[in-house]
Parts: structure tokens; C-alpha cells; sequence
């Protein structure tokens, strides 16, 4: 590079950082100031299709959510879990809520029952619908591993610092370890944008900046979870000015400068992404029904439920998929508070609640949309840090490994548990028979990558077998590739 561009860049540079010091210039997402190829646009096309990603941030102790009831396994469950005293997690087997998968599911405790934590009615309505299945034992996995004594065998290649919350966290958003930064619901989007007039849609959180949702070409776009574009902030009031004198300077892509016409030209475009946004919002403050309260299990009380409201948002944006030129979109919203090793029974009954209560607004809301029944177009999935142990540490659990998943969706082959359900007797407690996934107080082995869960949205997200094989590197080390719990 020559000296004179040099120059350039540095003073390019510099006037960013004084535009800096005068008021925030951060984009309503992140952009890349040096991309200097914008790909063109595709004609959209009406085949509109869109992934949400609900999270539970700390790890969800699937154990509670999704449970075996057969006799040897509610033997193993009340043994590990009726501790503590008063403080015990174990739910009352006559407070839960039966559902019966289609496929009777048989392994070597033999023929096995089901239920849904008590305060998943909505959600048990779903699957009794065939609207929503049960993905059982989902995790992080480079290769299989088919038992504890495989897990111990150091030529098995296994996930790094299991049981880390950053880490299990980055591995379920990235699944590639050669691009930890980029995320599985970032690459799809890298590889579908153009099928998008607008590609600054094609990857929206209502959470904040999300691993999940960076991909390598395509930034994510970051809303309030009220739909609120996050705006350019400091145009307005620059030295006593009641106008906006910074947008006109710093939109002038007129320099002669690369650098300059090309930060021009990504502001430009952020604000025009935020005029776009706000007039979908607009447009569909009265269209797309809110959110009713929920029933808040611990208080009695009804309150209002955050969850539901960056699900309405969704599902705002969504409705103004034609404003927004948008044919394929992933999403991600999250749940927190799951980290309970302490007060489970509690707060894991409220986050429950929560949980059924925006799914359920959510599913329903889909088919009333003012573009039409949108809820065959759209599958949620849950994902999560990880399982927690199947054992009690009192009153809570302690960070695991394989955790049970729900994908809910028309599109979705629901009324099922798909995988195998792990046994449920733990490792030295003498009840039931030993557990082979079992890795210390009931920390289970996964018997499904999130590879495999993933690859199997993507499949029916549009991505080709050779697409699905780039953003997951790994499916290729397990024997099934498509789950087939989609249509």
C-alpha cells in the first residue's frame, strides 16, 4: 500500500474517532466499514421461511422440563433428586403433565412414559397437536460417544471445558472450532442473504450482540425487544444545535477518500435500515395482537412477560417481511435466569411458565398475521448452555452436559420425541439400573449433536447438503445427518 493511501486511512481514522468523541456513532448492528462489495440484490420470492432461536441463558435443567415416568424410571428420579427436605426438587409424579409420543418408545428399561413439567399446559397442547417435539439429549459433540468408558478413552475427541458456561455457550452457537466468532444462524445467513432485497434483515436479535447470529458477510441487525431500532446516537444537540448537522457531514459520500465515501455510504444505510424497521413497527402496532399477561405460579399474580414481548417483535418484523424484502430470516430471543443451583423448584416453575406462555402467544399469533398464516413458515427452536446434573445439590443442579429440547412449529413432525431418552437411574445410587451415559451425578453423554439438530433446520431452511456440510464441519463424524422431525 502506497503512503498517500496510508495518510488517507490514518486521517479517516482520525476524523472517526473526533466524530466519536462528539457522540456515539455505533450502528444500529455492526457493520463492516471496509466491505467495499455490497452483492446485489436477489428478486424476492414468496416462499418466506424463518428460524427463531429461543435461548435459555445458564443452562435449563431439562430433567425437570421433560421427564420419564415408567416405574424404573420414576424410581431413579425419586432417588436423585427427593433430597434435601422441604427444599427438594423432585415434582409431584401427579402434578405433571402425560403426553404420549406417537412412536412408543422401548429400550433396555423397557417400555417408557412421558411428561411435561405442570406448568407447560400450553406447550403440551402444542405437541398433543402435533404442533411441537421433544429433541431428547441434545449437545455439544465433535464425534459420537457412545458411552462413559468411550468418554474416558483419550483418543475420543470431546468438547473443551465441558460444563463451561462461556464455552459450551460459544460451542452451541458456532459448531465450527475453526471459526469460534462466526455462528451456525450467522453462516445460513451468509448463505441465503441474497434471497433478501434488504439483506440487513436477514439476521435480527432482540438480546443484544449474539455469536450465534455473526456471520462471516452478513452482520446481525439489533432491535429492542419492543422492535425499537437502535438508532445512530449522537446527530442531534452537537454543541448546542437543535438539528442533526453531524448526518448530513458524515453521509456525504462525495470525498474523493475511499475510506470516507465508504463510512458514508454504511451510515447511510443504517439509517435507512432504521427508517425501513420503524415503519414496519408502525405499521403493525394495531395488526399484530400484543401479548397477554401471564400467570405467574409462585405470586398467583399475573405479570407481564418479556419473553412474549421479543416474540411479538418477531413476529412484527415478520409481518413486514414485504417492506423489508425479506424471504429468509433467522432470529434470536432469549430466556435467563436458568443457573439454579439454588431455589430450582421456584424459579424453574416460573421460568416454565414463562416459557409456554410466549410459545403458545407466539404459535398462535403466526397464524393471524395481516401477510397471512405465517405459522407453517416459522419454527422455533430452544437451544441452551447445556444440561444440568440429574442429581440434587440440595435445593438445585450443577452444571451438565445433554439437555432436551423443543421445536415447535406447522412445519415441525410434532407429537414425537425424537433420539433416545436417557435412563434415568444414576451411577452408585443402587436404584434402577446403571446409567452408561452417566459421566459423574448424572452429567449425560449427548446421543444428538447440536450438529445434527442444527443440520436438520437448516435442511429444511434451504440450504443444499454441500451448504449444510460447510456450516457444519462436524456433521459429518455422525452416522445421522437428518433427524427428520421436520416436514
Amino acid at each position: 500500500m502506497t503512503e498517500p493511501i496510508n495518510t488517507s486511512r490514518r486521517e479517516f481514522l482520525r476524523k472517526v474517532s473526533l466524530l466519536s468523541a462528539a457522540g456515539s456513532l455505533s450502528a444500529p448492528f455492526a457493520m463492516n466499514l471496509f466491505s467495499m462489495n455490497v452483492a446485489a440484490a436477489s428478486t424476492l420470492t414468496s416462499d418466506y421461511k424463518a428460524i427463531v432461536c429461543l435461548y435459555f441463558a445458564g443452562g435449563n435443567d431439562s430433567s425437570n422440563m421433560v421427564l420419564a415416568t415408567d416405574t424404573p424410571s420414576w424410581t431413579g428420579y425419586q432417588a436423585a433428586r427427593s433430597t434435601g427436605g422441604a427444599a427438594s426438587i423432585a415434582l409431584p409424579q401427579a402434578s405433571l403433565l402425560p403426553i404420549a409420543p406417537i412412536t412408543t418408545k422401548v429400550d433396555a428399561v423397557g417400555t417408557r412414559a412421558f411428561a411435561l413439567h405442570p406448568n407447560l399446559t400450553q406447550l403440551k397442547t402444542l405437541f398433543d397437536a402435533g404442533r411441537a417435539a421433544v429433541i431428547a439429549n441434545v449437545g455439544t459433540l465433535i464425534e459420537p460417544i457412545a458411552d462413559k468408558v468411550a468418554y474416558r478413552n483419550n483418543a475420543i475427541r470431546k468438547p473443551t471445558n465441558l460444563f463451561s458456561h462461556n464455552d459450551q455457550t460459544a460451542q452451541w452457537h458456532s459448531t465450527d472450532p475453526t471459526k469460534p466468532i462466526y455462528g451456525w444462524g450467522g453462516r445460513m445467513g451468509d448463505v441465503l442473504k441474497t434471497s433478501n432485497s434488504k439483506q440487513n434483515f436477514t439476521s435480527i436479535s432482540s438480546s443484544g450482540n449474539s455469536v450465534f447470529l455473526a456471520g462471516e458477510t452478513i452482520n446481525q441487525y439489533q432491535v429492542n425487544s419492543n422492535g425499537t431500532a437502535i438508532p445512530i446516537a449522537g446527530l442531534t444537540n452537537l454543541f448546542g444545535s437543535s438539528n442533526n448537522p453531524l448526518q448530513a457531514i458524515i453521509t456525504n459520500n462525495t470525498a474523493n477518500n475511499l475510506f470516507e465515501r465508504e463510512h458514508a455510504e454504511v451510515v447511510q444505510r443504517s439509517i435507512n435500515a432504521q427508517v425501513d424497521l420503524n415503519s414496519v413497527i408502525t405499521a403493525t402496532a394495531t395488526t399484530v395482537a400484543a401479548p397477554t399477561q401471564y400467570l405467574n405460579p409462585n405470586t398467583n399474580l399475573l405479570a407481564n412477560n418479556s419473553l412474549a414481548t421479543q416474540l411479538q417483535t418477531v413476529a412484527r418484523i415478520i409481518a413486514g417481511q414485504t417492506t423489508l424484502g425479506a424471504h429468509r430470516q433467522v432470529f434470536f430471543v432469549t430466556l435467563g435466569g436458568f443457573d439454579t443451583h439454588d431455589g430450582q423448584l421456584s424459579s424453574q416453575a416460573n421460568l416454565m411458565a414463562r416459557l409456554a406462555h410466549a410459545i403458545s402467544y407466539f404459535d398462535g399469533v403466526l397464524a393471524t398475521l395481516p401477510v397471512g398464516d405465517m405459522s407453517s413458515n416459522v419454527t422455533l427452536f430452544t437451544a441452551s448452555d447445556f444440561g444440568r446434573t440429574f442429581t440434587s445439590n440440595g435445593d438445585g443442579t450443577d452444571h451438565g452436559w445433554g439437555a432436551h429440547h423443543f421445536v415447535v412449529g406447522g412445519a415441525v413432525k410434532g407429537q414425537e420425541i425424537y433420539g433416545n431418552f436417557p435412563q434415568t437411574a444414576v451411577t452408585n445410587t443402587g436404584a434402577g439400573v446403571d446409567n452408561p451415559l452417566d459421566v459423574g451425578s448424572g452429567s449425560t453423554i449427548p446421543t444428538i449433536s447440536v450438529d445434527q439438530y442444527a443440520g436438520t433446520l437448516a435442511k429444511w431452511f434451504g440450504l443444499s447438503p454441500a451448504e449444510i456440510a460447510s456450516v457444519f464441519p462436524n456433521l459429518a463424524n455422525f452416522p445421522v445427518q437428518d433427524l427428520g422431525f421436520m416436514v
